[in-house]
């Protein structure tokens, strides 16, 4: 899909062929082998990072951050701008992060009502995304330890076409009350999933 990865694999080899081609030992065959495996062992980092990466030298995320919570919270939310900078439409499908959390999803706000984002978030080529409280968010739920302003935790955004992009020390920070309602045991109101966090069934509040 990208053509960059391909191109940088190509000129590495051939610059780690050079270059050991060019140190004089005396011994040819013991050169060209040393050669050999050196640009096959380049080759093969290169590829790695591409693998786990493809995405990252296009996909942004600024301005990220996530809500701070208590304990008697179970979950919350992170927010931020993605930016595409490729001219192809790029899918994250999940996330997960440096935390012990056992469920992480990715949201949508429809009518007032949060609920699971079907399809993930489409990152439309060359065009910012941004999540938000009372639109688009990641959650992490189902969490029962504090999550304290001033802290950061790294993510690991997951793409449709099975790579990966760390996200390193997004800041943990408090955002004003009515941004994001919680109910008083925690749960997210007006949350819809496969299960009812809480019994909450209170319609959540828009941004004011």
């Amino acid at each position: 899909m990208f053509t960059r990865g391909r191109i940088a694999l190509s000129v590495l080899a051939v610059s780690a062929l050079t270059l050991v081609g060019c140190t004089d030992n005396g011994d040819d065959a013991t050169t060209t082998g040393t050669a050999t495996a050196t640009a096959t062992t380049a080759a093969a980092d290169a590829t790695d990072a591409t693998a786990e990466g493809e995405n990252a030298e296009w996909v942004t995320f600024t301005e990220g951050f996530v809500k701070a919570k208590p304990a008697e919270k179970d979950m919350t939310g992170i927010f931020g701008i993605f930016t595409n900078n490729s001219d192809e439409d790029i899918n994250i499908v999940g996330f997960t992060s440096n935390l012990d959390v056992p469920t992480y999803e990715l949201h949508e706000v429809v009518d007032g009502v949060m609920q699971m984002k079907p399809g993930g978030f489409v990152l439309p080529a060359g065009e910012e995304y941004e999540l938000k409280p009372g639109g688009d968010h990641m959650m992490l739920m189902d969490y029962t330890e504090p999550i304290e302003a001033g802290d950061t935790i790294d993510i690991v955004l997951e793409f449709g076409d099975g790579s990966t992009q760390e996200v390193k020390d997004l800041p943990v920070r408090t955002i004003a009350s009515g941004e994001e309602s919680y109910g008083a045991d925690g749960s997210l109101q007006g949350h819809q999933m496969g299960e009812n966090h809480g019994g909450a069934d209170e319609s959540a509040e828009m941004p004011h």
